[in-house]
């Protein structure tokens, strides 16, 4: 498959799609060293909420509900508590103050085995902004509740392919409702920016691959990176202002960094192997990537000060789509093992990574931008689709069903 990626590029071939069977991966057969697997799934006791209702917002109480559920550490109870009792549990209760065109909306955190009131919200604004409110008090309660911030606020995009073609997709975390922001032949490697405002991937136009992005506010999409041959994976910078992105105008797929207008800045890699992006850290000296340059795909990390590259993955012979978590401490991928792929953790110092998926094969992880959770494509138990897992693999569900591509996971609303 190397070989036929660089015997590719030297015919001037459509390579993106050929970098995605690589490094997203068709299972191969694989040798009796690279079974072991570490598996990191500790059991935990969901956290007891109830949730008898809103008066006067009937329609808000499923969505308080399913955006409790959906943090995957809570059980969420319908019936009210019972008098007397000093369970180890929570109460929300709220109710509606105002209805008009201002519309006001009461909502509080009870704990109800030490009786305090641990959050008291008002919220104001138009009545359509009733399901932000919600989504706003429900980050705030996991908060007090299980001590990381709650992603409820948050968006996620992602590529559906269809019959007809690839769509790019928005949907706001806990929602259900979809809106298709473009159709292409071919979209790949959806990214936030780091605000949240913007969306950089890859799209096929006439046959060739470009690297575009997408201003959400205003619709508008314009072209970075239309250079001859290959212009794949576009990884933001920490601070918004560059993109690294995998080019072979040279001649071999190679990481280039560069400025929003498509200048190039400067040249990462050098010819050793099919280069792809993956994510910056945190504080942006290093850039997570992979490389065949060892003869199978593996995790590297590029260091912006000092130039230098250090392997990261030593286990298994095939380990792709690195992901940075947030917090800094963690990076997420996707490694193949007994002919099927599981997501792993690992340190960035290095270190043996740890498996957070069991049963079933997933790809492409994208982090929760509070560092806790990722959602993956892939096929489990429920089915095909976008699966969401605890970061240390304790709890998985299917988040969205269907054929799903690739994800990416924004910030909250600034």
């Amino acid at each position: 498959m190397v070989l036929l990626c660089r015997w590719a590029v030297k015919k001037g071939w459509a390579l993106a799609l050929i970098l995605v069977v690589l490094f997203l991966g068709t299972p191969g057969t694989l040798s009796g060293a690279d079974l072991t697997i570490v598996v990191d799934q500790p059991t935990f006791t969901p956290v007891v909420v109830r949730v008898p209702g809103l008066p006067g917002a009937p329609e808000l109480t499923p969505l308080l509900r399913e955006d409790l559920e959906a943090h995957l550490v809570f059980r969420v109870l319908t019936e009210p508590p019972l008098p007397g009792t000093h369970l180890q549990e929570y109460l929300v209760t709220g109710k509606v103050l105002s209805s008009g065109p201002l519309f006001k909306l009461y909502l509080e955190l009870q704990d109800l085995f030490s009786e305090k009131i641990l959050l008291r919200k008002v919220f104001s604004g138009s009545p359509s902004a009733a399901p932000y409110m919600v989504h706003r008090f429900v980050d705030l309660a996991v908060k007090e509740m299980a001590g990381f911030p709650g992603v409820a606020s948050t968006w996620v995009a992602f590529v559906r392919r269809t019959p007809s073609g690839d769509e790019l997709c928005l949907k706001d975390f806990s929602g259900k409702r979809v809106r298709v922001l473009l159709k292409a032949p071919i979209i790949l490697s959806p990214r936030f920016s780091p605000e949240g405002r913007r969306l950089a991937f890859v799209a096929y136009r006439q046959g060739h691959p470009e690297i575009r992005i997408l201003d959400l506010a205003t619709g508008k999409i314009r072209t970075v990176a239309a250079f001859p041959g290959l212009n794949a994976s576009p990884v933001w910078s920490p601070d918004g202002r560059h993109l690294v992105a995998t080019l072979s105008k040279d001649g071999n797929p190679d990481l280039y960094l560069l400025d929003l207008s498509g200048r190039i800045l400067r040249r990462l890699t050098f010819g050793q192997g099919v280069n792809t992006g993956g994510s910056f850290s945190p504080d942006g000296r290093y850039l997570a990537f992979v490389s065949d340059r060892t003869g199978s795909p593996q995790i590297y990390l590029y260091d912006f000060e000092t130039g230098g590259t250090r392997r990261l993955t030593y286990e298994g012979r095939y380990n792709v789509a690195p992901r940075w978590s947030p917090r800094g401490d963690r990076l997420v991928f996707a490694g193949q093992r007994q002919g099927r792929f599981l997501l792993f953790t690992v340190d960035p110092e290095g270190g043996r990574p740890l498996a957070i998926s069991g049963e079933g094969s997933y790809e492409a992880p994208a982090v929760a931008p509070n560092g806790y959770f990722v959602l993956a494509r892939g096929k489990g138990p429920e089915g095909e689709g976008l699966y969401l897992f605890l970061i240390n693999g304790a709890a998985r569900r299917l988040y969205l069903p269907g054929p799903i591509l690739e994800a990416t996971w924004g910030p909250w609303p600034q």
